[in-house]
Formats: structure tokens, C-alpha cells, sequence
């Protein structure tokens, strides 16, 4: 089906699948698609005013990454547009997440092409990778309190094996390193709240310390501007 650079105004589809269909440079005003399913559907340049179409029903095949992935960059930034001016707050973050892949996908395409330099192209693929994996673009805080859970599992545990040794508890060195004790002392240097009971005593326990507090502060500024941009904005 082709409907390219049409003005298709107050519709309404329902249970309809549309695939390979051609929708370029249309204008969609006050169209609700409920229940329907688009498969490899190009939406090019088109306009949405109005409109009810659930993000989450776009399927596109991993070929639109190699061959145009700007064709979902300008529907899902036209979708943005769309779900804003409706409030549609749900539809919005689903595809606020699908765009900013598709940027990324877009970006690897211009990195292979020549039109970006490959070092700055990499690193910013690379950040919005993490950024996606990690908290879904800001829309998942719940899994990044799980990834952050894990991360400080992590370092307690690296750090009973390397400092574990060398924690003074309530002014006295155990007989034995307690894994308690480890987490204890880890995640509270990692929460910024700092210690007292427990304490490094020696000079590498209090050098790692140190850095550990210093990356800590940057993780919890992240977690918290996630959770702002989740829940206040």
C-alpha cells in the first residue's frame, strides 16, 4: 500500500496491519489507530496532529539500521511532537526511547560513511549504549536501582577481597575480615554517608577509598537526575 504525501484527516483504523506500506510525507490530523500493527512501515517525513497511534506497535526489520535509519528517526521525532501536544505521556516515552536508538543507529551509519569522525562517533554511541542499557534514557529508574544494587554488591565484595583485611571495626582490627563488615563499610562510603564504626587503616584501604566516594558521587548524581526526570519533569 502507498499512501505518500496524502492528507489523511479524522480516521479511524482498527485491528489493521500495515506492513511494507508507504506512508511518506503524509499528514495525519486527527487519525487513532486502536489494535493495529505496523511491520516494516516507512513513515518518512510524515506529519501527526492529533493523533492515537501506540509506539510500541512500529516493527522495524535490523535492515532499516544499514540502509535508513533515518526513516524511523524522522517518524518517531514526529510522533514526539505529536504525543507531546496531546499529553500523551506514555506513547511519549516509548517512542523517546525508540528515537534516541535510532539516533544511535543513524550515527553508526554516518561513522561508517565518513561523515563523522570515528573516535568522537564512537564515544558518543558508546555513552548512549550505557545510557539505554543502564536506565532505558532515563525512562527506567527501577532498572537502574537494580544495575546500582549489583554495582555495590560488586565493589563490597572486591573489597573484602582487597581492603578487607585492613578495616578497623569500633577501634579494634578482627581476627578474620567479615563479609558484613565489607558491605557495611562499602556501601556507606558508596551512599556518601560516610563511616564510623568502620574505617580503612592503611594507606592503599584509604587511596581506594577516596576514589570509590569520588565515583560514587557522579553515579548517585546520575541516579538522581533519572529519577527527577522520571517522576518531576
Amino acid at each position: 500500500m502507498s499512501i505518500q504525501n496524502m492528507d489523511l484527516f479524522q480516521l479511524t483504523f482498527t485491528e489493521c496491519t500495515f506492513e511494507d506500506c508507504l506512508f511518506n510525507g503524509s499528514r495525519f490530523r486527527e487519525v487513532e489507530f486502536h489494535k493495529c500493527r505496523f511491520v516494516n512501515t516507512s513513515m518518512w517525513k510524515a506529519k501527526f496532529e492529533q493523533c492515537y497511534l501506540d509506539p510500541r506497535t512500529i516493527r522495524l526489520d535490523r535492515r532499516y539500521r544499514v540502509e535508513a535509519a533515518n526513516v524511523p528517526v524522522t517518524m518517531y521525532q514526529a510522533l514526539l511532537s505529536n504525543y507531546s501536544n496531546e499529553r500523551q505521556d506514555a506513547f511519549y516515552a516509548d517512542a523517546d526511547i525508540q528515537f534516541r536508538r535510532w539516533k544511535r543507529y543513524q550515527l553508526d551509519w554516518d561513522i561508517r560513511s565518513g561523515k563523522v569522525d570515528r573516535m568522537p562517533g564512537e564515544w558518543a554511541k558508546l555513552k548512549s549504549l550505557i545510557y539505554d542499557v543502564l536506565a532505558g534514557y532515563g525512562y527506567k529508574p527501577v532498572r537502574l536501582f537494580g544495575f546500582t544494587i549489583f554495582f555495590f554488591l560488586a565493589i563490597s565484595l572486591l573489597n573484602h577481597l582487597l581492603i578487607g583485611a585492613d578495616l578497623v571495626v569500633n577501634g579494634t582490627r578482627p581476627a578474620a575480615p567479615s563479609i558484613v563488615d565489607s558491605i557495611f563499610y562499602s556501601f556507606s562510603v558508596l551512599t556518601v554517608l560516610g563511616f564510623s564504626t568502620v574505617v580503612p587503616d592503611s594507606p592503599f584501604a584509604k587511596m581506594l577509598t577516596v576514589f570509590e566516594a569520588l565515583a560514587a558521587i557522579g553515579w548517585l548524581s546520575i541516579f538522581t537526575s533519572v529519577l527527577v526526570k522520571r517522576f518531576l519533569r
